[in-house]
């Protein structure tokens, strides 16, 4: 059974070259789109038959750190995709329920109307990925903290970043993660000042600091190394 899912435009419907090349080409990794105008409106349907949303896929369970290497490896080649049949990578959605999954494949919606930038977009995503990734998975721990991070930084650079992170880490690095994280707590208040002023959103008003959880479970089990992490529980009121 087909199922779609209707992002609606209060403007008039108008294709442009970026409808009339997706309805052309078969894009790996962005979903099948139809566009409609209706009653003043502007209508964009999604094929989404057999595939989850990233939001409803992670309600019930944690992003492993293996989840992350394998939408990080394919958002790396979608961007590279869109960029192949001269289409703006800023329409890319970044929101999770934008996000599909089926069969380890993630699939995305080109929204030709976007009116974002994607740097910002997956930034926001990476708020996502603290607050749902899985802390008794040491390399979830090590991506999320370094995503979260890095994109703080302004102007940075989103290839040098998942080069980063799909590499493979050394055996016997080390991370302070906690006072990494105790010093990020006045950066992370600043930049949401600084987004609340800039773009009038309220990113991160969830909670008072993103990364509470996480650093109260890591003050608790701290220890030199990763591998020391083996075998730990967390209890569920912990996060």
């Amino acid at each position: 059974m087909e199922r779609k899912i209707t992002i609606e435009e209060h403007d008039l419907y108008q294709e442009d070259y970026q409808i009339r090349m997706l309805k052309a080409n078969s894009l790996d990794g962005i979903l099948k789109v139809g566009a409609r105008g209706m009653n003043g409106s502007s209508y964009y349907d999604y094929d989404v038959s057999g595939k989850v949303s990233m939001k409803a896929m992670y309600e019930r369970s944690k992003i492993s750190g293996e989840d992350l290497k394998l939408f990080l490896t394919q958002f790396k080649a979608v961007i590279k995709e869109v960029e192949a049949y001269l289409l703006n990578i800023h329409c890319i959605l970044l929101k999770p329920e934008y996000i599909f999954y089926e069969e380890s494949r993630f699939f995305f919606c080109y929204y030709p109307l976007a009116a974002q930038d994607l740097w910002e977009e997956f930034h926001t995503l990476t708020e996502y990925f603290v607050r749902q990734g899985d802390y008794e998975d040491q390399e979830c721990v090590r991506l999320v903290f370094l995503l979260h991070k890095a994109t703080m930084e302004e102007n940075y650079s989103l290839e040098k970043i998942m080069a980063e992170c799909l590499k493979r880490p050394e055996k016997d690095e080390k991370v302070d993660t906690v006072e990494e994280i105790e010093e990020m707590e006045y950066d992370t208040k600043e930049h949401d000042w600084i987004t609340e002023q800039e773009m009038g959103s309220s990113i991160m008003k969830e909670t008072e600091n993103l990364w509470t959880p996480v650093k109260r479970f890591l003050n608790k089990h701290k220890k030199p190394k990763w591998g020391d992490w083996d075998g730990l529980h967390i209890e569920e009121e912990e996060l």
